[in-house]
């Protein structure tokens, strides 16, 4: 029997609940370090690299004993693991480091679960705020323990909200009619589309750990994570350490060409 018969609901859901108490794990070890950047340094980078380090290698060890078959690739270590599984573990074990160095509480830890290339499982856990996110493609979709799906707004006023990256202005500008933000973590602002919280988000200059996580959560919720030509992020493109050389949105499924009309690139 080959692992593509075996992948079932209950495989999925064990998955799913095992990779949900990691990521609270993960979120306990690294609250130690939130916060405690060096003042005297625009970003504490050893901080972060040290919190990243040490979420990542319980992370692995974790998956390792649980499924010593399974690959793994983190953010600190952006090589795909030894192995012929169909399954690969992908890590972001601090998303939003810049929060998390300075004291902000819109960080967390990403974990997506990829089967022959495809994100079947996404959990992401904000430890400040304690928000737990998860869902299991084509399956349900929870914010801690309750249902979420996107909204689908046709009219917007100056109360909708827009999540974008931290340089959005130097690339675009925008007649976007209500409040444009930037949150400091990927995932969160993919969740945040997810829950309904925001209209839209703007991603840009991520990798695959950024975003796999978001993805199976925002499409089990009813959206969809596309480029601005239209064309679905596909995961397996970015395996290899390949920076995403696209700018994608987030949004309700059929209502990326609306988030479009709103963005005009400064780059002509």
């Amino acid at each position: 029997m080959t692992q593509a018969q075996k992948l079932d609901r209950q495989m999925l859901s064990d998955i799913e609940t095992f990779a949900r108490g990691l990521a609270r794990a993960g979120g306990r070890i690294a609250l130690p370090f939130y916060g405690h950047a060096n003042p005297q340094v625009k970003y504490d980078e050893s901080l972060v690299t040290e919190a990243d380090l040490t979420v990542q290698e319980h992370l692995r060890s974790e998956v390792a004993r649980a499924y010593p078959e399974h690959c793994f690739l983190g953010e600190e270590s952006p090589q795909r693991g030894e192995g012929e599984s169909d399954f690969l573990w992908v890590v972001d074990p601090v998303d939003g480091t810049s929060a998390f160095s300075k004291g902000y509480p819109i960080w967390g830890v990403s974990i997506a679960v990829l089967f022959q290339g495809k994100p079947v499982v996404g959990v992401f856990h904000m430890p400040v705020t304690g928000e737990m996110y998860s869902a299991i493609a084509g399956g349900r979709v929870l914010c801690d323990d309750d249902r979420i799906s996107v909204r689908f707004d046709e009219v917007l006023d100056n109360e909708s909200l827009m999540l974008t990256y931290s340089r959005f202005h130097n690339d675009f500008s925008t007649t976007f009619p209500g409040k444009v933000r930037s949150l400091g973590s990927t995932v969160a602002h993919i969740c945040y589309v997810a829950r309904g919280a925001a209209w839209g988000a703007v991603l840009s200059n991520v990798h695959v750990w950024d975003v796999a996580a978001g993805q199976v959560i925002l499409e089990a919720a009813g959206g969809q994570l596309l480029d601005l030509d239209g064309k679905p992020f596909v995961a397996a493109d970015y395996l290899e350490e390949t920076r995403v050389d696209r700018v994608l949105l987030a949004a309700a499924e059929g209502q990326h060409a609306a988030v479009r009309e709103y963005l005009q690139s400064r780059r002509g």
